[in-house]
């Protein structure tokens, strides 16, 4: 794939592949940087692929105050009207579903379909007690200890076997990151809901058959209550993205390729 800057520095956009076909715009993990999604691009085929660190992520400077739901939304439209571009796919993974998933629900004429992976719209009691325990460990002992709290939560038993090296990389950088930012992010996966019935894009909710943030069951119960959606599940947890990077873009992929405008196809 080819690759271009944007203008758009403040979110480190990035425009990749040909100029043709419906564009998909890629929304990160909570702590996950555009990078991310390196290890998936590479099976995307020619889809035009448009990526960026939210507030708070990679290249963006972190920005005070909460990082609101309708904040992010608003950040994700400012990417694409800075790349004028009127209508996407979007493929989120957990917050970055739940912005997707928002984004469609307000600005349905900007969506063509979703494919939204660990998401969660409304956290419920026990994804909200999760996430404030990653914020108390956050203040108690840095990042560092926030992430010894959350792994168990985002990998697989399977991952922290066969990967322990991808897992450290992840831990080593914890503590690199903002500390406001951190608890701007978490505190924003927080705030705000989604009216998940307004959401009338064709949308493939993809859940990890070991995740216990978002389980397979939470998901399905997404599902029902999106007007056009049905649930994938796939091995790995809640990092499936970065535990099986090509079963993942092998899993969306055909979804918008079968949509009509779709050019998404799996090399």
């Amino acid at each position: 794939m080819s690759s271009s800057s944007v203008k758009a520095a403040f979110f480190g956009a990035e425009l990749i592949g040909p100029e043709k076909g419906v564009p998909l715009l890629l929304l990160n993990g909570l702590f996950a940087a555009r990078q991310s999604w390196d290890g998936a691009l590479g099976y995307l085929g020619q889809t035009r692929v448009i990526r960026y660190d939210a507030r708070g992520q990679g290249e963006t400077p972190a920005a005070e105050g909460v990082y609101r739901l309708e904040q992010q939304v608003a950040d994700a439209l400012a990417v694409l009207d800075g790349l004028d571009i009127q209508r996407c796919h979007l493929a989120g993974i957990s917050n970055g579903a739940r912005v997707a998933l928002a984004l469609a629900a307000k600005h349905p004429e900007r969506v063509v379909a979703i494919a939204a992976a660990h998401a969660f719209a409304n956290p419920t009691l026990v994804q909200r007690a999760v996430l404030q325990s990653w914020l108390e460990a956050h203040r108690a002992g840095g990042g560092t200890c926030r992430f010894d709290v959350a792994a168990p939560w985002i990998w697989s038993e399977t991952a922290m076997g066969d990967l322990p090296d991808l897992i450290a990389s992840y831990r080593e950088r914890a503590d690199d990151r903002d500390h406001a930012a951190v608890e701007s992010l978490i505190l924003g996966a927080l705030d705000g809901s989604i009216d998940l019935s307004a959401v009338k894009a064709p949308t493939l909710l993809l859940s990890g058959a070991h995740d216990l943030l978002t389980p397979p069951h939470a998901m399905q119960a997404m599902a029902d209550a999106l007007p056009d959606a049905r649930l994938t599940v796939v091995a790995g947890a809640h990092a499936a993205l970065l535990e099986r990077p090509a079963l993942f873009a092998e899993t969306i992929a055909p979804f918008f390729a079968g949509l009509q405008g779709g050019n998404a196809h799996v090399v």
